[in-house]
């Protein structure tokens, strides 16, 4: 599986097209989700979200979200997710739009978060997405992916 590859590189890339002010990925994109996240993110969201990366994993959703929620965390939330959780939430979704603009679809954007990456010491890019400095390396890795640069 290689990442797709696209012309428009560089600063003149929303020229071309992508708004970075609108849109899955974009600014105004990460700035309502972290809003959203502060007050907490709904639970059916978030399971829809865990649904979708454990279509290509051989996990069930369930086992994937434990492995960046917590159980406790997941049963001691009603509806709405506590912060924490809403962060990681947010992080695995804003990872999950990165990924599927480096891989052209979603269905190889979610087999790439659930395989072991020789950049990432052999863990799933899933895997590190449980706390910020994970996620970090994980976007780090994917940007590189993106623009070509060697990893």
């Amino acid at each position: 599986m290689r990442p797709v590859q696209n012309a428009n590189r560089g600063p003149a890339r929303a020229a071309r097209g992508r708004s970075v002010i609108a849109g899955p990925g974009s600014v105004r994109d990460l700035v309502t989700q972290a809003f959203q996240s502060e007050k907490g993110l709904s639970k059916l969201q978030a399971s829809r979200l865990f649904e979708r990366i454990a279509a290509t994993s051989s996990l069930p959703a369930g086992k994937v979200r434990a492995e960046l929620i917590p159980d406790a965390s997941w049963k001691r939330a009603r509806s709405i997710l506590g912060p924490q959780a809403s962060q990681t939430t947010a992080r695995l979704n804003h990872v999950l739009t990165m990924a599927e603009r480096v891989w052209g679809n979603e269905a190889d954007a979610t087999t790439w978060l659930n395989s072991p990456h020789p950049e990432l010491q052999e863990a799933t890019p899933l895997s590190l997405l449980r706390t910020e400095a994970g996620g970090r390396a994980v976007e780090a890795l994917l940007g590189a992916l993106e623009f070509g640069f060697p990893v």
